[in-house]
């Protein structure tokens, strides 16, 4: 069932067009993936939505009552509360309820109440009840753990969060609003690796209407059923999900540009025809060649343009030895350890991905590994002829007043030619090369720390966070360039898609130590998949457990699957509160009934008072199958 209809939008700022007049639906259950390069008006097509944009022509048609969501890249929290207590605005209008039905409680109870007030208790309950308004402070819990926080952290006052944690919070309260029709604007900047698999999962099960700006491919490929592409000042609608809507774009391309190529054949030869028997025996003939060149010329197709994409070849130098790194007894920090790394050695050919939670010190340990950071003890040795080129996320260098060409020139022997031509493949034309560094946008800067990358011959490749900034094509033409890379990779990224496609080993940050898994990215993936879904293991496995042998070894939780378990158990415990209150107050609403020998009122009690007894009995299982996991 539609609950949107966009009928012939369109977007001009000036005589800068975004996109011409686009009709589509929303409907439920659609999960629609909106795709383009950076600037094409992704952002501007949801405020337009929103209400916050006006469009130059067309209308968006809301078939019923449709509720908003819209959580925007610069989305903050406002106020003077806690952060619990700004979630708590995304139920204002339940907890309104809440206050009404306590009130017709108290009404029924002194036996002031009409029948209507009776119907209308019995209405709001069930609105109350389906709309989860005993289970707030659970899904609270659930939302502010999913995006990251601690539940130390929920009284933290909203005024001294960081600019992350508003960012992560905003999301939290915007996914709590539950609208029919959610929004989301880059939504997975700030979160973590277990954020982000929250935040896939909770989408997946989304029951209303989703459209997703994102540079997450991961994210993208799970969730969308259904792709919008804004190119070259149009919006095509696919009704598949990203990834499969990239052979239907390019079939679709293809037969434009054969369409165009046809059109362009028939001209000439019409032309040609024209020319030859224009004054001859054909004349008539050329006559209506002419005519059909002039329907021809005004509904000419245009060629299809193909979108400027960056040109990136990783170089090598001469290959190093076998062993490229040897660590031992590492103890990564500053004045104090932050994690400690028990002897490895990294191979040459490897592709390592080192994760952790946000500011564990993943960077702090790249640099360890090259030498520019002493550690506070053990050792790293460089292996024979190792030579290491490094993408920094911070991208250090890249930030002054001097222009594009400036960064190029200083750093390589090139000719102003050179650089020129270097830069062309990464976007930066004519008068781009002039911008000045601390003017560029993230994914300029991006570009032209890749510039500089192109220009370096290592055998060991450091890149941190190197798909920060980049539009979706950029990300893919980074992962076919690491794919290619003969040598050594150490890759600090939060693009599990990236990381699913290059990676040979996994190093997980957790806790003070750091856990290597001799496996890519997707095994790590499965294998902690299945750890957290594992069965009940019965009586024998528990003792191997207990006492494990050489060849078993016993499977625990990571800290986020622990932290989880725990906010899902609290959470349950509330909802049981919730709902022995609730079996409670009927069981006192009963025995009154039953005393006034009001049968139809005892019927209506008494099949609430079961459904609530099932529920409680669910709960108690809940819990008790929580608490046994958390045990073993």
């Amino acid at each position: 069932m539609s609950i949107l209809q966009i009928e012939h939008l369109s977007k001009a700022f000036a005589a800068d067009v975004l996109f011409d007049p686009f009709s589509a639906h929303v409907a439920r259950g659609d999960r629609i993936a909106l795709i383009g390069d950076n600037g094409v008006g992704k952002s501007t097509l949801l405020k337009m939505v929103a209400g916050e944009e006006t469009a130059t022509s067309g209308a968006l048609r809301q078939l019923g009552n449709v509720r908003i969501g819209y959580l925007s890249q610069t989305a903050r929290l406002r106020g003077d509360g806690s952060l619990r207590e700004a979630m708590e605005t995304a139920f204002s209008d339940l907890r309104v309820m809440e206050t009404q039905l306590r009130e017709l409680e108290h009404a029924i109870a002194e036996g002031t109440a009409s029948d209507d007030d009776v119907h209308q208790y019995d209405d709001h309950l069930h609105q109350f009840e389906r709309r989860g308004g005993y289970e707030i402070e659970a899904r609270i819990r659930a939302a502010l753990i999913g995006v990251g926080f601690s539940p130390d952290q929920f009284e933290t006052p909203i005024n001294v969060l960081s600019g992350g944690e508003e960012a992560r919070a905003a999301l939290a309260r915007t996914l709590l609003q539950a609208p029919d029709l959610l929004m989301l604007d880059e939504p997975t900047n700030h979160l973590d690796f277990g954020a982000l698999d929250w935040l896939e999962e909770t989408l997946l099960q989304y029951p209303g209407a989703l459209i997703l700006v994102s540079h997450d491919r991961h994210l993208l490929d799970r969730v969308a059923n259904r792709t919008w592409e804004i190119a070259f000042e149009h919006i095509n609608v696919y009704n598949i999900g990203y990834t499969s809507s990239r052979a239907q774009r390019d079939a679709d391309r293809a037969l434009r540009l054969k369409s165009y190529a046809e059109q362009e054949e028939t001209i000439e030869k019409y032309k040609d025809f024209v020319r030859r028997h224009k004054a001859g025996q054909k004349h008539r003939q050329a006559k209506d060649r002419e005519r059909k060149l002039d329907r021809l010329e005004s509904d000419r197709l245009q060629r299809p343009r193909d979108a400027k994409r960056i040109s990136l070849m990783i170089p090598i130098a001469e290959a190093s030895g076998k062993r490229v790194l040897s660590l031992q007894e590492l103890v990564i920090g500053y004045d104090t350890p932050l994690f400690t790394l028990e002897d490895a050695d990294i191979y040459r050919g490897e592709k390592i991905a080192i994760i952790g939670p946000n500011g564990c010190g993943k960077t702090t340990l790249l640099k360890t590994l090259i030498g520019e950071h002493r550690p506070i003890s053990g050792r790293c040795d460089r292996g024979h002829n190792v030579r290491h080129a490094v993408f920094n996320q911070r991208q250090e260098g890249l930030h002054g007043r001097g222009t594009v060409l400036d960064a190029i020139l200083s750093r390589a022997s090139l000719t102003i030619s050179e650089a020129r031509g270097l830069l062309g493949r990464f976007l930066f034309s004519g008068d781009d090369v002039d911008k000045k560094m601390e003017a560029l946008s993230g994914g300029e800067r991006s570009r032209v720390a890749l510039a500089l990358l192109s220009l370096v011959e290592g055998n060991l490749l450091l890149l941190d966070e190197p798909t920060n900034h980049l539009d979706l094509a950029s990300q893919e033409i980074l992962e076919a360039a690491v794919k290619a890379y003969p040598g050594t990779v150490l890759l600090v990224s939060h693009d599990r898609a990236l990381l699913e496609a290059v990676t040979t080993q996994v190093w997980v940050v957790e806790g003070d130590r750091v856990h290597i898994h001799g496996y890519g990215y997707t095994e790590y993936r499965r294998r902690r998949s299945e750890s957290a879904v594992a069965p009940e293991p019965t009586p024998a496995a528990r003792r191997q457990e207990t006492h494990p042998t050489s060849e078993t070894e016993p499977k625990k939780l990571t800290a986020y699957q622990t932290r989880e378990l725990i906010a899902r158990r609290e959470g349950v415990e509330h909802e049981i509160e919730t709902h022995e209150a609730q079996l409670q107050r009927l069981e006192s609403e009963l025995a009154e009934a039953s005393t006034a020998g009001d049968a139809v009122r005892v019927s209506e009690l008494g099949q609430e008072h079961a459904r609530a007894k099932t529920t409680l009995e669910r709960l108690y299982e809940d819990w008790k199958s929580l608490s046994e996991t958390l045990e073993d």
